[in-house]
């Protein structure tokens, strides 16, 4: 019994830092996703998005009233993209925040690294398109999946080699 309770505590503690490293990785995409935002052409378009998808509700007037005025188009672009620049630093900051974490409950900066990493590459190629617009390639999507069986790859290996330290430690 208490050798299945240790396996289970150790599994626990060596996986304690993947839901850090995901944020992580989610944080830095919508850092990319707010810096596109703050520099794009685009953001008036997304701006005028919302106000349709939102037409049926109280901003439906605020909308219309901008619309009437014609200079208050540029006066939210300008507050889109104020909070975007800040949120390209509050998102970093979590990043930052999330991956130091990751780092001190894993046993392998490697792991958090790829992890990170690869988390950070299929969420900005998601949120670009769900966003953007941006189209993705069926090359991309085998790329990303050879992303992920990697990461997958060296995080059995990391625990496998652990595993086996730890038990030719025991032996010695």
């Amino acid at each position: 019994m208490t050798s299945a309770k240790h396996t289970i505590n150790t599994i626990t503690t060596k996986s304690s830092f993947i839901p850090y490293s995901l944020l992580s990785g989610t944080f830095a995409s919508l850092a990319s996703v707010f810096a596109k935002l703050f520099t794009d052409t685009r953001t008036l378009s997304i701006a005028q998005y919302f106000c349709e998808v939102f037409s049926d509700s109280k901003n439906a007037k605020f909308c219309k009233e901008i619309e009437k005025s014609g200079k208050g188009w540029e006066n939210i672009i300008c507050s889109i993209r104020i909070l975007c620049f800040a949120s390209i630093f509050l998102c970093n900051a979590l990043m930052w925040n999330f991956l130091t974490k990751a780092l001190n409950k894993s046993s392998s900066s490697v792991q958090v690294t790829v992890l990170n990493s690869a988390i950070n590459f299929c969420m900005t190629a998601i949120l670009g398109n769900i966003i953007f617009g941006e189209a993705l390639a069926l090359q991309w999507w085998f790329g990303a999946g050879f992303i992920v069986i990697g990461t997958v790859l060296v995080n059995i290996s990391n625990t496998v080699v652990e595993g086996f330290d730890k038990e030719k430690t025991k032996i010695q």
